[in-house]
């Protein structure tokens, strides 16, 4: 490989470490319930790739309501979430909790988002939310009813890198790889078609 090539390939990996390197960085907060009927705040702002994880747990009965607020920082410009939480049939014994709602409200209480119900899954059932969400103060709230004991899990996450950065991570590296590959074993593109090159030794003069 000559210096332009090893150049080029330093290059790409160093915006590949570039793009990677907020998700080594990425922070998670986890609130944490026990009751019903709980509201918390989240200290710490959220920023680009960091997650708020709601996880509930409670032997409680009756209905459910979570207050969870947050701050989202600088950088931030959408969010993706899911939630997931026990339906165990009614004639089980196993956590029941029915008729989840999960709804994100911004600073003057202007609904933003609610959770879309994707369906049912090993006693699970499970919700899908996101869109865009710029800095600011939000708060998520969780409703429902809890049959039996209930079990809830939510997750956030800010900023989810769209797959069309990766794909052109991807390509980049690709490119690189394909001219190191042709400069090494001597193919080239004639007419349309990639040829071998044949390179021959030259007797001394």
């Amino acid at each position: 490989m000559n210096a332009i090539a090893l150049t080029r390939a330093s290059a790409a990996l160093l915006l590949g470490c570039g793009l990677l390197a907020p998700l080594a960085q990425a922070d998670t907060q986890v609130v944490k319930y026990g009751n019903l009927y709980a509201n918390a705040v989240v200290a710490t702002p959220l920023l680009a790739q960091d997650s708020l994880v709601v996880d509930t747990f409670t032997t409680e009965r009756g209905a459910l309501s979570q207050t969870t607020t947050f701050t989202v920082g600088d950088g931030v410009e959408y969010f993706s979430g899911n939630a997931a939480w026990l339906v165990n049939m009614a004639d089980d014994f196993g956590p029941r909790l029915t008729g989840v709602n999960i709804d994100l409200f911004d600073a003057t209480n202007t609904l933003l988002q609610s959770d879309n119900f994707v369906g049912v899954l090993g006693g699970f059932a499970h919700s899908t939310f996101g869109g865009l969400l710029g800095p600011g103060t939000y708060t998520m709230v969780a409703t429902g009813t809890g049959i039996r004991d209930s079990l809830l899990d939510i997750s956030l996450t800010m900023a989810v890198p769209e797959p069309g950065t990766y794909a052109m991570l991807l390509a980049g590296l690709g490119l690189v790889g394909l001219g190191w590959w042709r400069r090494k074993s001597g193919v080239v593109r004639d007419s349309g078609r990639w040829q071998m090159m044949r390179y021959q030794p030259v007797a001394p003069a």
